[in-house]
C-alpha cells in the first residue's frame, strides 16, 4: 500500500512539477452546452472555443447496428486555434474480435466488419492510447511517457456495473466481461514547441459473451510542459464539471429504447465514479488524513453559497466566486469583484469560503 500511495504521489508531482504563477487575470469557466444536441453541459474557460460534438451512426454505413446503439462524441475544446491548451472527448467504438467464437474468425478479418463493428483484434489499454496518441499527433517527435496511472477504481466501477450480466454469462460458461483503466502522461516536441498530456480510458473486454471488446470514457487534455501545472485544474474541471441533459437522455432513450437507457446509465454512472475518484482513493488508503489527500491532490472544499452544498474544487487559486447559473470565476486578487465589473454583472457572484472544518 506504501508502494501505491508513492506512486500516486510520485503522478501528482511530475503533473505539478513547473512552478504556479499567480496571475493577476480571472479565470471565469462559463456553462457551455455540448453544441450539436445539447447532449450536457459543463465549465468551459471563457474565450475558448469548440469542434465537433455528439453524432449518430449510420448503420449502413458501417454494414450492421454494433456502433449505434447510443449517440457517440467527439468533441474538442481548446483555448487556441492550433490547440497548445486543449481537451478532446474521443468516441468510444465497439469492435469485433471473433477469436473466442465457435467458428473463430471465419471469413471476417482484420479491417472488415461485423454486424456494424470494425474487425480488429482486441489491444490492452496501453497499446490502445499509444496508438491513439499517434493518430492525434502524427508530428509529435521525441516522445516519451513520463508517468502513467492504472486507475483500479474505475475499472472496479465498471466491474460492479457489469456484476448481474457477468454473472449470467459465467453461469452460461462464458467468461465474464473485464475491464483494463489506464491514464498515460507523454511528453513530446510538437512544432519546436515541448508539451505534456494525458490520454485516458477504459477497455472492456466482452470477447466471451459477444465477440466484441470497446473503448468507453476516453479522454485527452494537453498543455505546454512549461505552463501544464498552471493549466491543470481549468483542464480538470472542465473534465469533471460535464453534467447530462435530462431532457436529452429522455429523446435518446425513446427513440432507441432500453439499451440506450442501460448504456447512457452505465455512462453516468461512471462519470460519477471518476468524478469521486479522490474520495475513494481517501477510502482506500485509509492511513492517509482527508486534509493531507486534498493538499497532495490540489484540491480544497468550497461551501455553494446559493445552494449551501460543499464542492470540491482546485486550490490552485486563492479565491473563487460562482454565480447561481454554475458558473465559476477563479482570480488570485483579493480586491476582485466581479459584481463591480460591468462584462460580469449581469449575474450575482458571490466568493465560495472554505468548508468549515
Amino acid at each position: 500500500m506504501r508502494h501505491m500511495v508513492s506512486a500516486l504521489v510520485f503522478l501528482f508531482l511530475l503533473l505539478t512539477s513547473a512552478a504556479f504563477s499567480n496571475s493577476a487575470k480571472p479565470l471565469v469557466m462559463q456553462r457551455t452546452w455540448e453544441p450539436r444536441e445539447q447532449a450536457f453541459s459543463f465549465l468551459l474557460p471563457k474565450g475558448w472555443t469548440m469542434e465537433g460534438g455528439v453524432f449518430n451512426v449510420n448503420p449502413l454505413q458501417m454494414n450492421g447496428p454494433g456502433n449505434t446503439i447510443t449517440p457517440k462524441c467527439d468533441l474538442v475544446v481548446k483555448a487556441d486555434p492550433k490547440g497548445s491548451v486543449m481537451l478532446r472527448w474521443a468516441p468510444g467504438w465497439n469492435y469485433a474480435d471473433l477469436s473466442l467464437s465457435p467458428a473463430g474468425w471465419g471469413t471476417f478479418r482484420p479491417g472488415m466488419h461485423y454486424q456494424g463493428m470494425p474487425v480488429r483484434p482486441v489491444v490492452g489499454a496501453r497499446q490502445f492510447l499509444t496508438e491513439l496518441f499517434k493518430s492525434m499527433r502524427p508530428q509529435a517527435t521525441d516522445i516519451k511517457v513520463v508517468a502513467e496511472d492504472p486507475m483500479p477504481e474505475i475499472a472496479t466501477a465498471y466491474a460492479r456495473r457489469a456484476e448481474l450480466i457477468n454473472q449470467n454469462l459465467q453461469r452460461m460458461g462464458l467468461a465474464p466481461t473485464r475491464f483494463e483503466a489506464l491514464a498515460l502522461v507523454f511528453e513530446y516536441r510538437e512544432a519546436g514547441e515541448h508539451f505534456r498530456e494525458v490520454l485516458s480510458t477504459t477497455i472492456a473486454d466482452a470477447r466471451g459473451g459477444a465477440f466484441m471488446w470497446s473503448n468507453d470514457d476516453t479522454i485527452a487534455f494537453r498543455a505546454p510542459a512549461a505552463r501544464f501545472a498552471d493549466w491543470k485544474p481549468a483542464l480538470d474541471n472542465i473534465r469533471a464539471s460535464r453534467q447530462p441533459n435530462p431532457q436529452w437522455v429522455a429523446a435518446v432513450t425513446k427513440a432507441s429504447g432500453e439499451r440506450t437507457k442501460a448504456a447512457l446509465e452505465t455512462q453516468r454512472y461512471i462519470a460519477n465514479v471518476a468524478n469521486q475518484i479522490v474520495e475513494n482513493r481517501r477510502r482506500t488508503h485509509a492511513e492517509m488524513r482527508h486534509e493531507q489527500w486534498l493538499f497532495i491532490s490540489g484540491q480544497e472544499e468550497y461551501t455553494n453559497p446559493f445552494n449551501g452544498r460543499t464542492e470540491r474544487d482546485t486550490s490552485h487559486y486563492r479565491y473563487r466566486w460562482v454565480n447561481n447559473q454554475g458558473d465559476v470565476i477563479y482570480t488570485d486578487e483579493n480586491s476582485f469583484d466581479p459584481n463591480a465589473i460591468e462584462e460580469y454583472k449581469t449575474r450575482e457572484w458571490k466568493r465560495t469560503p472554505i468548508r468549515k472544518r
